[in-house]
């Protein structure tokens, strides 16, 4: 028969299980137990602040930066892409031009975004070229010659 006192003894393997021999000796605390009223422990979770690594300042404003841009770049897209017309007489030609459209669109945060994951080891130059590179291919094309051309005209009216 259980007594009262077998339970005690086991309640201390709980907390044993939770930590390794010899790690008090190492340095390293064991992790604790969740509190009553505590969402979540505070040790597993690492509430411990963190400095934020030299340059990260200047990387995230050279983000921002960049997006900027990005974003004339995707606003660009659906201005073109409102003008233009595929001129198709079928329809799957049709579905191709409007899903033609729609990448065009997404290609801008698509390079953006990919650009920033993949280069995120690299040297911030790699990164800013590879940024400038996309800048450069992405041009709303047909927005900047309608543009162009406008502007021409109204010159050509003065």
């Amino acid at each position: 028969m259980a007594r009262a006192g077998d339970v005690d003894e086991f309640a201390d393997d709980d907390a044993d299980a939770l930590s390794w021999a010899g790690d008090e000796e190492q340095g390293r605390a064991a992790p604790r137990l969740r509190d009553a009223d505590a969402e979540t422990p505070a040790t597993v979770t690492g509430d411990v602040e963190r400095d934020e690594a030299p340059g990260s300042a200047g990387r995230r404003a050279a983000t921002v930066g960049f997006a900027l841009p990005y974003l004339v770049l995707t606003v660009g897209w659906i201005l073109s892409v409102q003008q233009l017309s595929s001129g198709a007489t079928s329809l799957f030609a049709e579905v191709l031009w409007q899903f033609g459209e729609f990448l065009a669109i997404l290609a801008a945060p698509f390079w953006f975004a990919t650009t920033l994951s993949l280069s995120r080891d690299s040297r911030p130059l790699v990164r800013v070229g590879w940024l400038a590179l996309g800048f450069g291919v992405l041009v709303p094309w047909p927005f900047v010659l309608s543009l162009l051309a406008a502007l021409r005209f109204a010159g050509s009216l003065a």
